[in-house]
């Protein structure tokens, strides 16, 4: 779009000096033909300020997309860092606090092979995550984020003891969805397993 908006604006500009070269050596007692000019002009100038509007808004939707990338990012490495070591972050309910300020009110989130995903289950999902559901811990091995931030994930693995005292893993995928402030507004966690084969190995190990 730059390379088309400068082409533009190039042969905008010598179509306006050629305009006014044409007017300065025509009869200005030529009223038809001056008239004529002007118009040809003020339709040119009409057409470079649609052109240099266009640059304007793309400038705008480039630092809204920039300024919503940083913002996810941001929260996106502070939530893989709560996971990685929420003792960290202070008391379960500071945890939790700081979790409920890193998404939206509305946001949608869950495990779906514990009860799909839905809204209102932020805080209660991470404390039985984070805190009530088993000895483990979250290790995170890759993440990622959009070139527009709207959209991330992560991969990792969750280690630690099962119902029964033996030790389990499940390796598992996030998805998630920012909005423009940076916010989650969708969380899914999901597995290469069937539901029965997750709930198994939490019961029982590996």
């Amino acid at each position: 779009m730059t390379t088309r908006t400068t082409t533009i604006r190039l042969v905008m500009a010598a179509a306006v000096v050629g305009l006014l070269a044409t007017a300065c050596s025509t009869d200005p007692t030529g009223m038809d033909e001056y008239q004529a000019l002007e118009q040809e002009l003020a339709s040119t100038r009409a057409e470079l300020e649609e052109v240099i509007g266009e640059r304007d808004a793309l400038v705008a939707e480039d630092a809204k997309v920039a300024a919503r990338h940083a913002a996810a990012k941001t929260t996106q490495e502070q939530l893989l860092a709560i996971i990685a070591d929420p003792t960290a972050f202070g008391s379960e309910d500071e945890v939790l606090d700081l979790l409920d300020t890193m998404a939206t009110s509305d946001v949608r989130s869950g495990d779906l092979a514990w009860g799909g995903v839905q809204t209102g289950i932020w805080r209660s999902g991470w404390r039985n995550t984070l805190f009530n559901n088993a000895d483990a811990t979250i290790h995170t091995w890759r993440d990622w984020l959009s070139e527009d931030g709207s959209v991330g994930g992560s991969l990792w693995s969750w280690i630690g003891t099962a119902q029964n005292g033996e030790p389990f893993t499940l390796e598992g995928l996030e998805l998630s969805r920012f909005n423009d402030e940076g916010l989650y507004t969708e969380v899914v966690m999901l597995y290469p397993y069937e539901d029965a084969e997750v709930h198994r190995r939490f019961r029982e190990g590996n």
